[in-house]
């Protein structure tokens, strides 16, 4: 089970903010392809989890 940090205060929009470590080509290769898109790279990412979870549960 992974391990919960102090909460963080919560956005207006109900976000929060959460750290996650990347290899740095994989950081910039998310920044290349969410500006390709017109996306800020946070939602470039939050789509694709939303994606990769809703493929996990077989939606």
């Amino acid at each position: 089970m992974a391990k919960t940090a102090k909460k963080t205060k919560a956005r207006k929009d109900g976000r929060r903010a959460m750290l996650v470590y990347m290899k740095p080509e994989l950081i910039e290769a998310v920044k290349e392809a969410a500006a390709a898109r017109d996306q800020k790279a946070w939602q470039f990412v939050e789509r694709a989890v939303i994606k990769a979870l809703k493929s996990k549960r077989g939606d």
